[in-house]
Formats: structure tokens, sequence, C-alpha cells
């Protein structure tokens, strides 16, 4: 009883430590909103099953450090390392609906094809 609480403890434990350290704000955090305007990074699914890493900001980021957080967040997900498939990008225009307003965002997708880990059963 007492190994099954102290590992329940640890768990919490480990678990709010790794909440503690991820960003809440700006491009590295989930993607959110700041001032009704999408910002941060999100996975996506391509039509072909590889993974999209869309990173998102509402301007003055340069194209280079949306890049790095792509890379990183392809880095996390692809263990056994990954090959770029394609990278867009361009500054996008986004609509406020709240206020009469568009906002000029930066925009990086960055496709990849994670590579999988050979079997040793051969």
């Amino acid at each position: 009883m007492r190994k099954t609480s102290f590992m329940t403890i640890l768990v919490l434990v480990l678990l709010l430590a790794a909440c503690a350290h991820s960003p809440t704000t700006g491009i590295e955090a989930a993607m959110h909103a700041e001032n009704n305007v999408q910002v941060g990074w999100r996975e996506q699914p391509a039509d072909d099953g590889d993974p999209v890493f869309a990173v998102q900001s509402a301007g003055g980021v340069d194209f280079a450090a949306l890049l790095t957080v792509a890379e990183e967040h392809a880095k996390a997900r692809c263990i056994d390392g990954y090959r770029v498939m394609s990278i867009t990008g361009s500054d996008e225009p986004q609509v406020d609906s709240l206020n009469p307003r568009f906002i000029l965002d930066s925009v990086v997708r960055l496709k990849v094809h994670c590579y999988e880990k050979e079997s040793d059963s051969n």
C-alpha cells in the first residue's frame, strides 16, 4: 500500500514539474489566443499521415524562430529521426471577429516524415 501511494505521489510531482516548465504564451506554447489572435504551435496530420508542425505568431517574429520551434517539436515527435518533406510559410491575415480589423500574422508549416526504428527480428 505504501509503495503504491509513494508511486502515485511521485507521478503527480513529475507531471506537475513537467507542466511548470511548459510555456503558456508565445510561439513555444500550444496553440492559444493572445489578444484574439491565434498564437503557438500545433501538430496536424497531412493527408498521407505524416505530421505537419504549424507555428504561428501574431507578427513581428522571425521565420527562423518559428522554424526552430517546429524543428524542436519534430525532434520530440520523431524519436528515431525525421526527413523534412516540405517547409511553407508566409505572412497571412487573420480576422478578429470581435473587433473589425485584420491582423497580419506569420505562419511556418514543417512537414516531416518520421523514421521508424528497424526491427532486430530479421
